[in-house]
């Protein structure tokens, strides 16, 4: 957590897509980032980190303050590949489950 908030204090976009899961496409939901959090000199102010799917899979409770007191709270997916963690953000571009179908048989 502590390299998202300094790749968002710093508004970079390389860091922040190293942080996403590999194989996701996650440059529009960092874009997003960016410009939402980015450069506001911010630090974690409270972190709760949850295992509830298995060891492989947790969930991150982020509560963050800006240097002007402005506070933002979010909760991000987390994943372990190769033994390091990964923000789950973006899409993969090649799902491996093909969507069910919507037609009457």
């Amino acid at each position: 957590m502590d390299a998202y908030v300094a790749a968002l204090n710093a508004k970079n976009t390389g860091a922040l897509t190293g942080l996403a899961t590999p194989g996701n496409d996650p440059n529009a939901e960092v874009a997003d980032r960016v410009l939402r959090l980015g450069g506001r000199d911010m630090k974690v102010a409270k972190l709760e980190l949850l295992h509830e799917f298995g060891p492989e899979f947790a969930t991150a409770h982020l509560s963050i303050r800006a240097q002007n007191g402005a506070t933002h709270d979010e909760i991000l997916g987390l994943s372990r590949h190769d033994g390091r963690w990964y923000i789950t953000m973006g899409q993969n571009p090649s799902p491996s489950k093909t969507p069910a179908s919507t037609t009457s048989p």
